[in-house]
């Protein structure tokens, strides 16, 4: 028996490393002087673009173009993708092919070329030469390789028909009939212009590496660690205990670890078999963790790179986008917190054991390091207004001698800096790729005149039924979130659909942010759903039984996105007045829809009754913003919840079922570990 569980552990090891490795990128470890080099060049990436960042050039006089920069950046990731991403699964990962080798060279040309030759560009963009037609079609042609190794190919198939469109746009009949332009034109506009390739991987080399760099500061010096011990001081001596510290942990984690995959492995680790041992069924506490896991990303006031990328599209400062995001952000881990602590009391469940958690002053010892490091980045980020790249780089620097103070972040000092250079390299060249993959599109969508086309397109679809074409954009957002991370699908959906969205006269920031949080709830949306996948790993549970628990998990993050986009006083987008009124209906009508999901309040709840918490819900939680139809629904929801509550209260006394281990939503209680 001792032999199988060890090689259960060992496979389950393996498989996390397997994950890890996808979600990282970077996975061929190249021995002797390849590696050294492989290494030097992933340290290499953020330390230039620190220098870049903090214009050391300029200190010595010197006169860099921003596109110089992101040539050189274009470059180190080519090179160091193919350096580390082997061609196939059954590719070599302990030496270099010929091949890659060849591809490795290539990059050297596609963006030193931008980075040598801008100056002499930026008088003529437009000017086509055989030297940029060759260095923009082996950009192009490398590019798309990379991507398909990292992520598969569904991205480069979406870039070639666009880029196919792109030259034969002129030929296509109807509404989408646009301006074509030759080969070589072509591509050079998406080469060189700014409003392509070289303007979205300029948010990879400077708001996404800065942010990678914080978050690699935070995980390597033990930041995540000492979140999640707040997490469970905080919430583990109430019902249901393991399943709340881990939404609260795991939320704070996928702030800063920049992938669903990743934190899952790390939070998860820790907090699914705590959940197992302390009562909730493997299948519920994979999604638990799934859901909180990739939740993380909308939760302010970090947020994933994309809310930094939000906050480029529309031109607005980050606190704004913070800000708006913070009433959604709190519904959706209510909806959490709400199933969570019902099934606790359905199953039984009490809370993390006394044995199993330290003491208050143990862990503000041990842990009280991380909020000099958060306060530091809401400085610099909504006090001190500064950009994004500026910020992150600050914070970074500023969490060590901080994180330093704690236990778990001394030791082998050097070891983590370079860790936490390599991370961040790493992760900026998975990050460039997509987005450079990306860029092509968005190229493609301005130059043929193609964004106007579908705007007018999705604008008369939106004439007939708002809801249609929102609903349109949420099933696009989705598809394209099961085969591509968080950033790419939010970068092509805004490209594509927002500006119809916006015509429409949706709120700009309630369109961005509704695509935003489609592209986050792919993670766990079967079929693919990765991080249910991740999940699995841990839990020994089936992923796609995983998936289902986790969109019922999640659903409010499918519905506050259309609340928000109705009812502009969740993003703070109204009075006060309204604001208030709008938070108090949505919070109740989410504990409603909470209880019709769990079956459970003070007892079993039979699906007659559920039905009517259903209907109470869901008039609650309809958008004020609606007129007398609003008014007449949330009446309808609000004189249905007053006796339903009053009712399930009488049930509960009649019967006799209040019991010390069934108190009422969010009281403590204490419980064994279950064998």
């Amino acid at each position: 028996m001792m032999e199988l569980e060890n090689k259960n552990s060992e496979d389950i090891e393996q498989k996390k490393l397997e994950l890890l490795e996808e979600e990282g990128g970077a996975y061929r470890a190249l021995p002797g002087i390849l590696g050294l080099i492989q290494r030097g060049l992933m340290c290499l990436i953020p330390l230039t673009g620190i220098l870049f960042v903090f214009d050391v050039h300029s200190y010595f006089g010197w006169s860099i173009y921003t596109e110089q920069y992101i040539g050189l950046f274009l470059t180190y990731v080519l090179v160091g993708s193919f350096l580390s991403i082997p061609a196939t699964k059954r590719a070599p990962r302990n030496r270099l092919p010929w091949y890659d080798a060849l591809f490795a060279l290539g990059g050297f040309p596609a963006g030193m070329y931008i980075a040598v030759k801008y100056p002499e560009l930026a008088m003529n963009l437009s000017q086509v030469t055989p030297a940029s037609t060759i260095c923009g079609l082996i950009a192009m042609v490398l590019i798309l390789e990379a991507t398909r190794r990292y992520v598969g190919g569904a991205l480069v198939i979406c870039v070639i028909i666009f880029v196919v469109y792109g030259r034969y746009a002129d030929m296509v009949p109807g509404a989408f009939k646009g301006y074509s332009m030759p080969w070589d034109a072509l591509i050079n506009y998406l080469y060189l212009d700014p409003n392509s390739l070289l303007d979205q991987i300029s948010l990879a080399g400077g708001i996404a590496l800065a942010f990678l760099f914080f978050g690699q500061v935070l995980s390597t010096f033990g930041g995540g660690t000492q979140l999640m011990n707040f997490a469970v001081l905080g919430f583990g001596r109430y019902r249901g205990g393991s399943a709340k510290a881990a939404v609260v942990g795991s939320s704070l984690i996928g702030m800063i670890s920049g992938g669903a995959i990743t934190n899952v492995m790390i939070a998860g680790t820790v907090t699914i078999p705590m959940m197992i041992k302390t009562g909730y069924k493997p299948v519920l506490a994979g999604a638990i963790e799934a859901v909180a896991s990739s939740g993380g990303q909308i939760t302010p006031p970090v947020m994933g790179v994309a809310a930094f990328i939000i906050a480029e599209y529309l031109q607005v400062p980050y606190a704004e986008v913070a800000l708006a995001a913070l009433l959604p952000a709190l519904l959706f881990y209510l909806a959490c917190f709400v199933q969570v602590d019902l099934e606790a009391g359905k199953l039984q469940i009490g809370s993390v054991p006394p044995s199993a958690m330290s003491n208050a002053l143990s862990v503000l010892r041990s842990s009280w390091t991380i909020f000099p490091c958060l306060a530091v980045l809401i400085y610099t980020l909504i006090i001190a207004g500064m950009d994004g790249s500026s910020a992150g780089l600050i914070s970074g620097f500023a969490s060590i001698p901080f994180l330093l103070m704690s236990k778990a972040g001394r030791g082998q000092f050097w070891r983590r800096i370079l860790e936490v250079f390599e991370g961040s390299g790493r992760m900026a060249v998975n990050m460039g790729l997509l987005i450079a993959a990306s860029g092509f599109i968005v190229g493609v969508t301005n130059v043929t005149g193609l964004g106007f086309n579908l705007t007018y397109a999705l604008t008369t679809v939106g004439k007939e039924s708002s809801f249609l074409l929102l609903m349109l954009a949420a099933g696009v957002s989705i598809i394209l979130g099961t085969g591509l991370p968080t950033v790419p699908a939010y970068v092509l959906v805004a490209t594509l659909v927002a500006p119809a969205l916006v015509e429409m006269g949706i709120v700009p920031m309630a369109a961005h942010l509704f695509i935003f949080y489609f592209a986050i709830v792919s993670n766990w949306t079967p079929p693919v759903a990765p991080a249910c996948f991740a999940a699995s790993v841990i839990a020994r549970a089936n992923s796609d039984k995983i998936g289902w628990v986790a969109m019922r998990i999640g659903i409010l993050a499918y519905i506050v996105p259309f609340l928000f986009v109705y009812s502009p006083a969740l993003i703070l987008k109204d009075g006060l007045l309204m604001i208030l009124i709008s938070i108090a209906f949505a919070a109740f009508g989410t504990f409603m829809l909470g209880v019709f999901l769990v079956g459970y309040l003070f007892q079993d709840v039979p699906w007659s009754r559920r039905i009517l918490f259903l209907i109470a819900g869901a008039g609650l939680m309809f958008p004020l913003g609606m007129g007398k139809l609003s008014l007449i629904i949330n009446g309808i929801g609000l004189v249905a919840t007053i006796p339903l509550l009053i009712w399930e209260w009488f049930l509960r006394r009649s019967a006799k079922l209040a019991s010390d281990n069934e108190p009422l939503l969010g009281s403590p209680v204490t419980s064994e570990l279950v064998d």
